[in-house]
């Protein structure tokens, strides 16, 4: 019965050694530290009212250590739902620059908001940056 035992030891001997020297050596996986852009929006300023009629500039400046694919900008008047404004580049760059305007036609007291996202990699990784302001209709 002895006889019996020490095939059944030996097989779980050599089963573990087997397990443990087949173990996958850790790799050098170090991770990248994820690139984010720099959004600066110079215009229009956080707050800002606007009477009918204004012109609202949009001066946005975008940029990254590595190479972007483009941006969306809106505006959104959030009191009606309405984009009033939009603006998108589908392109390669480390910089993008928004000059461009919107004239205040609202009808009623509308809360505005200019939104962007910058479009980081093809992988879907963005980054965003949004400014609130008010327009008034007169």
């Amino acid at each position: 019965m002895k006889s019996d035992i020490i095939p059944f030891a030996l097989f779980f001997v050599a089963l573990a050694a087997v397990v443990t020297s087949c173990k996958k050596d850790d790799e050098n996986t170090t991770s990248t530290p994820t690139v984010t852009a720099t959004i600066t929006v110079d215009e229009p300023l956080a707050g800002t009212t606007y009477a009918l009629g204004d012109t609202v500039f949009v001066h946005v400046n975008i940029t990254c250590p590595t190479e972007m694919h483009g941006y969306d900008a809106y505006i959104l008047n959030e009191t009606s739902g309405d984009t009033v404004w939009t603006s998108a580049v589908h392109d390669h760059g480390t910089s993008f620059h928004i000059d461009s305007l919107w004239v205040n036609d609202v009808t009623d007291h509308s809360d505005m908001l200019l939104h962007i996202e910058a479009e980081i990699d093809h992988d879907g990784n963005t980054t965003e940056k949004e400014v609130a302001f008010h327009c008034h209709p007169m």
